[in-house]
């Protein structure tokens, strides 16, 4: 066994350079989040009536991952991330519109950092999502925040009904495919920028897609973030979206204040749909263990309708240790008529993740158990 070991140790020191794999340290972890409870709607999207069931995702997304860095000396590091999710309900892998069920959908990729940056290669979060979440009313949690707001304005086609353009790297605009991202940590800001490669012959703009983010962390913290989504075929931008927001802490009271606009266009260059969001919030901190938070979304629509979509969410998370959190939230939706003719318009300003009834008013009401290892 021992002379195995050393001519498996020798063998590397001359291939890969003794001085420098003797030096490096590496490790791989497995990370994860479970997240299940159940959900209560008193009018479920179809109208057809109230609706009860075992939901997956309350709080935060239920994924699985595997994470690894290898030290290579001078403040060098090579890092990768691969990571998957899951439906906790039942177990399956969680596609999205318009995507079959890949194993590493969120992530998979590999890079250097350095003390001049991160360069990562591969599928990635878009940075400019990372950079809004500090100021996003609820932290752009899995149900009940603008994450839907964020992800159906950006829907590639076949799954956008309107046909706004074809980009197979692009997933709901939350992650990003084919791309190269450079971040960074500049005293109190973090900036982050990537760019996903279309890889069709002769251009690079078709099926390209750019995402900056940016945020300051300081006596208060404020974010700002740019995506530009452009289609496969013809180069046509098919969606652009802004967002900006601040917040500010005085004792146990968090106060934040968010920015959302999406433009969605066709190939032909028109606009399809032009939706704003404005979405204050408060955190309370009552104590150690419990902080309680109180958020509005008010989300506009302007397109085939003009409609406009009111919500409010009032929600605790009691933690039992650093790794268990129990939570529970209500929240109120007044949808306005947009998704009559079209239901994935519909979910263009709500903010829950299977919708609601349009032009109704409906009241959600889940408790649930999130558990990271």
């Amino acid at each position: 066994m021992k002379k195995r070991h050393f001519r498996k140790t020798f063998l590397v020191a001359v291939l890969g350079g003794a001085s420098g794999v003797a030096s490096a340290q590496s490790s791989v972890t497995l990370y994860g989040t479970i997240d299940a409870g159940v959900l209560y709607q008193n009018r479920a999207a179809t109208g057809s009536g109230s609706q009860v069931q075992l939901a997956t995702g309350g709080i935060a997304p239920s994924i699985w991952g595997l994470r690894g860095v290898e030290d290579l000396g001078g403040g060098m590091k090579t890092i990768f991330n691969l990571e998957g999710h899951f439906s906790s309900n039942n177990g399956t892998m969680t596609s999205g519109p318009g995507f079959t069920s890949e194993i590493f959908r969120r992530q998979a990729n590999v890079g250097l950092s350095t003390n001049w940056g991160t360069v990562t290669l591969g599928r990635m979060y878009s940075p400019s999502l990372l950079a809004a979440i500090a100021t996003e009313p609820r932290g752009f949690a899995e149900n009940l925040s603008n994450l839907y707001t964020w992800a159906y304005n950006q829907l590639p086609a076949p799954n956008n009904a309107e046909g706004a353009g074809t980009n197979p790297s692009n997933d709901v605009g939350v992650f990003i495919g084919n791309a190269v991202q450079y971040s960074n940590t500049l005293g109190p800001v973090w900036v982050g920028t990537a760019w996903s490669f279309g890889g069709v012959p002769g251009t690079l703009k078709n099926g390209s897609e750019l995402s900056l983010g940016a945020t300051y962390t300081g006596p208060f913290t404020a974010s700002a973030a740019y995506q530009s989504i452009a289609d496969s075929v013809t180069g046509e931008n098919v969606s652009r979206l802004w967002n900006f927001g601040v917040a500010m802490s005085y004792g146990p009271l968090t106060g934040k204040l968010n920015y959302l606009g999406v433009i969605d266009r066709s190939v032909f260059g028109s606009d399809i749909s032009n939706v704003r969001s404005i979405s204050p919030g408060i955190d309370y901190r009552w104590n150690f263990a419990n902080t309680l938070t109180l958020a509005g979304y008010y989300n506009t629509y302007s397109g085939a309708h003009r409609s406009i979509t009111r919500s409010l969410v009032l929600s605790d998370n009691y933690s039992l240790s650093k790794r268990t959190t129990l939570y529970a939230q209500v929240a109120y939706v007044d949808a306005g008529v947009v998704g009559t003719a079209d239901p994935l318009e519909g979910l263009k300003t709500s903010i829950v993740s299977g919708g609601t009834a349009a032009g109704a008013k409906t009241v959600l009401a889940n408790v649930g158990i999130m558990h990271h290892f």
